[in-house]
């Protein structure tokens, strides 16, 4: 009996240091964060005073917030689609027996592995109006070179092209995954009844990958919603706030005005945010989605 016992307690006992860990570097600080948002706490000051719930209720008459909040929306709206359809459409492509796929694999991933801040002055190059490439190619086209982070109408598309060419690697390779796993006998089988290459993309291949795509659309709103370092070295939240999003606009608000309570209650607006999002993600995009192998 006392051998059964152990038996049963010894894994919680090895995965406890983990847990206690875990628990630790999230679920302590994400407490005192909450805590923080009812207070008035100043980060140059060690002292101050309980507030209520009045962070909150100038949330609801901040306009950068408000705007802050709308730039994070469109980033994600626009985000989400490009990197799922992008994606997709390379694990497609280098899901078939072709000379050098190895390289386009490693080619393809390479955007995943390389760091932000390094992408960042990458992308600032790219699109620099007097030396830039794709000004460049906008000249070899007939037209004027653009301005494309200080215009207010391009400046978060902008933005989002690079937010898709960071984010398509690692997605990639989880679509080219679940593709290798789909059996090859449904595609013999849709063969043998006459189906062209639409028809076994759109009713095998689609239905078969929905599991993969509500895990990347999941991970994918995620990194949309916390967005940062590119808005810091790129933009610096401009131009006129166009790419102000609400985590820029947090570390603004506690770093540069030094309003480590406001900050702490944008932050937790942002946690109920994310809840809610990947609530209504599994809700509705989860319907019918199956992880059983058989």
């Amino acid at each position: 009996m006392w051998y059964r016992f152990q038996r049963k307690i010894a894994p919680y006992v090895f995965i406890l240091p983990g847990v206690l860990f875990y628990l630790m570097v999230t679920f302590i600080p994400a407490a005192i964060g909450i805590g923080l948002s009812f207070t008035n706490w100043s980060i140059i000051s060690p002292k101050y005073d309980w507030v209520g719930l009045r962070n909150y209720e100038r949330l609801l008459n901040d306009n950068l917030f408000q705007t802050s909040l709308g730039n994070t929306f469109r980033y994600a709206l626009w985000l989400i689609p490009g990197v799922v359809i992008c994606s997709l459409l390379l694990a497609l492509l280098l899901n078939t027996k072709v000379r050098g796929i190895t390289f386009f694999r490693t080619v393809y991933y390479l955007p995943m592995v390389t760091p932000i801040a390094v992408a960042s002055v990458i992308w600032m190059w790219i699109y620099d109006r007097r030396t830039g490439i794709l000004n460049y190619i906008v000249r070899l086209l007939g037209m004027p070179p653009r301005n494309w982070l200080n215009s207010p109408n391009t400046a978060l598309g902008s933005l989002v092209a690079m937010g898709i060419w960071l984010s398509v690697g690692s997605n990639m390779i989880i679509y080219l995954a679940a593709l290798q796993g789909i059996s090859r006998s449904y595609y013999e089988a849709a063969d043998i009844d006459g189906a062209g290459y639409w028809q076994r993309f759109r009713y095998i291949t689609v239905p078969l990958l929905r599991p993969t795509t509500l895990f990347v659309i999941i991970t994918t709103t995620m990194g949309a919603l916390r967005a940062f370092s590119q808005m810091n070295i790129m933009t610096q939240g401009g131009p006129l706030d166009s790419t102000t999003t609400i985590v820029f606009y947090i570390f603004k608000t506690a770093f540069t005005d030094l309003r480590m309570g406001y900050a702490a209650a944008v932050s937790v607006v942002l946690f109920v945010i994310t809840l809610v999002i990947t609530f209504i993600d599994w809700k509705f995009l989860g319907k019918g989605v199956s992880y059983d192998a058989d």
